[in-house]
């Protein structure tokens, strides 16, 4: 006669009832969280899209507006004007943090990490140099905040995220922000994955990326009302045009876009180094002749601001001469890059999308073509995707922002082409090619993210047996600083397996300037990698790590840089 299952075989009934039941109660679990994670991204983009809204209504719709319509005078003087306010800004804020376009992709990669309490000031200084006619964008200030707000959201360990990276969070803020921005929440999406890398998308972000962008996206529909940021009409455009004219737009969009990177970077290193008494003024008489010179050429006030509504009549006015255009395409390059480098705080999405209006606008008149708009919109894709090195969110951003399906194609093509040319070159400095491992993100961080701080410090006129009877064994770090007996500065590394053999070669009296390693030292700011570098040409598994003052801080090693320390 057969026997009856065993209670806990899989054959049983009720085995099999029970784990049925278990396994519906993890679905229903498991469905709870997903509604609760959903809920806590559109949380951060209805947050992101309030930020904007109230950024955007100030900057744009009440300061720049203002400032369009005054008198001649004050739009020649407003813009230094702004610089000033704004450096004094961030100069009693304290705000050493990078370029807001930048700031997102480096803590992207964990290079740096941001500090929400400096959120306020960033954006203050965005509203003097964008609502005082800056030539910049509100889309880096925004990516800013929306990373920020992110980021902060991140950090609060939410039971429901789990183990999610924090960086998931920190790409759905930036979407956010793009979304609201330019009231394009597919554009932000993308941008936010295509950012951070040259040749990569973050695709793992794409999730919270699109529940916030729409979250936020609606927000700023409700509050400021929907509309597209650039009004083309409809018209009938012969395929040959379409392909030829991508074709030598994305060449030439290829070699402007490469052109304005290297503008931009320039103006940022010379920003860096040159005192505020000199920039300042210069942004500023900069600044003043580009208003005038294009009150002159046009009437119309294109170096304030985004400047992206001005130039869109522009493009589409047949009587506007191809000379002009050109001027315009380099006053507005040269009234971004003195922006940049006077240390104004703002964006060059816009920027980008002004050269490529106005260079699409270039070749529409050699070519003889209709100012329907096409060359223009092929021109702004090509330009921005080549520039950022995002070149979908380039062709959704003409979908959203134009409304014409029909342009997407000669875009595509464009971009493509464009995007050839480019190299390892982009507006942003802190890109990265392609994915990586976490040993590769750790190597991107600052050193300071991986130090390992020490106490003790020696003299070079010490001796070795005081060393051994003053160090703390139980640090297992193996080496020590050898500082300056005056002023405490570095200036080489004890090993503590090199104190036995030279006791044993000197005697007991053997001192410390006899085994001490003339090893260079980083500092705290310097990257991960460039630390690893140190430690692979000078065969050392240890690279003493420095403050502002030359003083040692700690010490990096090969297995804090690959965060083993931290197991």
């Amino acid at each position: 006669m057969a026997q009856p299952p065993i209670p806990n075989d899989p054959r049983s009934w009720r085995h099999r009832l029970r784990q049925t039941r278990d396994t519906g109660i993890e679905s229903t679990n498991e469905g709870l969280e997903g509604v609760a994670r959903f809920l806590v991204y559109a949380s951060l983009g209805v947050g992101v899209g309030v930020v904007v809204v109230a950024i955007e209504w100030l900057a744009i719709e009440q300061m720049l507006h203002a400032l369009i319509d005054a008198p001649l005078w004050l739009r020649v003087f407003a813009p230094g004007v702004g610089l000033v306010l704004t450096a004094i800004i961030l100069r009693l804020a304290w705000n050493t943090e990078p370029s807001t376009s930048d700031a997102y992709v480096q803590a992207f990669h964990g290079s740096i990490e941001l500090e929400p309490r400096r959120l306020g000031p960033k954006l203050a200084a965005a509203l003097t140099t964008v609502g005082f006619g800056g030539a910049a964008g509100l889309e880096g200030p925004a990516v800013f905040a929306g990373a920020n707000l992110g980021h902060w959201l991140g950090r609060r360990k939410l039971k429901v995220l789990g183990t999610r990276n924090h960086r998931l969070l920190l790409a759905a803020g930036a979407a956010a922000a793009v979304a609201a921005v330019f009231r394009a929440p597919a554009t932000g999406v993308l941008f936010a994955l295509e950012t951070p890398f040259r040749r990569d998308i973050a695709k793992h972000a794409l999730i919270p990326a699109l529940v916030a962008s729409a979250a936020s996206y609606i927000t700023f529909v409700i509050i400021l009302g929907p509309g597209r940021l650039l009004f083309i009409q409809p018209a009938e455009v012969p395929l040959t045009d379409e392909v030829i004219g991508a074709v030598v737009i994305g060449l030439l969009a290829g070699l402007a876009a490469r052109g304005i990177a290297v503008l931009f970077h320039f103006a940022k290193d010379v920003g860096k180094v040159a005192p505020v008494s000199v920039r300042l003024p210069v942004a500023a008489v900069s600044l003043a002749a580009a208003v005038l010179i294009t009150d002159q050429l046009v009437d119309i006030p294109v170096s304030l601001g985004p400047g992206a509504e001005s130039i869109v009549d522009i493009v589409l006015d047949p009587t506007i001469s191809v000379w002009v255009i050109i001027a315009l395409f380099f006053i507005r390059a040269v009234a971004t890059s003195v922006t940049l480098g006077a240390g104004g705080v703002g964006g060059v999405f816009i920027p980008l999308v002004v050269q490529g209006l106005l260079l699409g606008r270039i070749v529409e008149v050699i070519f003889d073509a209709p100012s329907n708009g096409l060359y223009p919109v092929i021109g702004l894709a090509a330009v921005l995707g080549a520039g950022y090195r995002t070149p979908l969110a380039a062709v959704m951003f003409v979908a959203e922002t134009t409304g014409r399906a029909e342009f997407v194609i000669p875009a595509l093509l464009a971009t493509a082409v464009s995007q050839s040319l480019m190299g390892e070159v982009s507006v942003s400095t802190v890109q990265v090619d392609e994915r990586g491992g976490q040993l590769e993100a750790r190597l991107r961080m600052s050193t300071e993210q991986v130090t390992i701080p020490f106490k003790d410090q020696v003299t070079a006129s010490m001796r070795l047996l005081e060393v051994i009877d003053e160090i703390d064994e139980t640090s297992g770090l193996g080496v020590i600083a050898v500082c300056d007996v005056e002023d405490g500065s570095y200036i080489g590394l004890l090993v503590l397996a090199d104190i036995a053999p030279c006791l044993m070669d000197h005697g007991m009296e053997a001192e410390v300037n006899l085994v001490m390693r003339d090893i260079p030292a980083v500092t705290q700011e310097t990257p991960a990698l460039e630390a690893a570098r140190v430690m692979s040409d000078y065969n050392t598994a240890a690279v003493a790590v420095l403050d502002g003052g030359g003083r040692p801080v700690g010490v990096v090693t090969a297995a804090s840089i690959a965060g083993l320390n931290d197991l």
